[in-house]
């Protein structure tokens, strides 16, 4: 399979983000690696910014307990009574290779995408069948919108997985990064796949 530069028409020349698009995902990459190892573990308030400071080397402490409270007064963060925990999903979250946080989005964060707390099952069904509507409801917006249904049977085809854990998969990513088109994270979920990006960009150009 050829490489990710390789490949022609690739998913990042057809997409740009809006400036809060790019927020949110630096934001998500943040808790993520902070809860790399233990996604579902409480963190205490002192930890988590030793954890930045010391463990992680990215702040001193002074700027970790101002990102600290950044973080929870715009909805990233929850304070429970066991601790902090996020208020995204964090298990699907991309951490690129020597990423670094950016501390123009953390001195004045955007407020966290509102997520959808869901029962397994029946619940999470219903969501897929709502975002498949609200997908041909953007169709007149977004042309690429009409061939959700395709690129969602041509992703589940080729990668093994069931449709509805597909589904799933994307609806985990667009709960993580906030305003993301179902089909943008339909594709994010074929690369994690490794499958061929071009012959799913002409599926949703057709």
């Amino acid at each position: 399979m050829a490489r990710d530069d390789e490949e022609p028409g690739s998913l990042g020349n057809l997409v740009r983000m809006h400036e809060e698009d790019g927020q949110n995902a630096e934001l998500a990459i943040l808790i993520a690696q902070t809860w790399q190892s233990s996604p579902h573990d409480r963190i205490d308030l002192d930890t988590i910014c030793r954890i930045w400071a010391f463990d992680l080397g990215w702040f001193n402490m002074e700027t970790a307990i101002r990102v600290r409270e950044n973080l929870i007064g715009k909805k990233w963060l929850d304070v429970t009574p066991e601790g902090l925990k996020p208020l995204i999903d964090v298990v699907n979250v991309d951490i690129p290779f020597g990423w670094l946080p950016n501390m123009r989005f953390l001195e004045s964060p955007p407020s966290a995408p509102i997520q959808t707390m869901q029962v397994e099952g029946v619940a999470e069904e219903k969501g897929a069948q709502d975002e498949q509507e609200k997908a041909m409801q953007d169709a007149a917006i977004d042309p690429a919108a009409t061939h959700i249904t395709r690129l969602l049977d041509q992703i589940a085809s080729e990668s093994g997985l069931e449709r509805k854990e597909v589904m799933r998969r994307a609806q985990r990513k667009r709960r993580a990064l906030g305003p993301v088109t179902l089909w943008m994270a339909l594709m994010l979920v074929a690369r994690e796949q490794h499958l061929t990006m071009p012959k799913l960009i002409r599926t949703i150009s057709a």
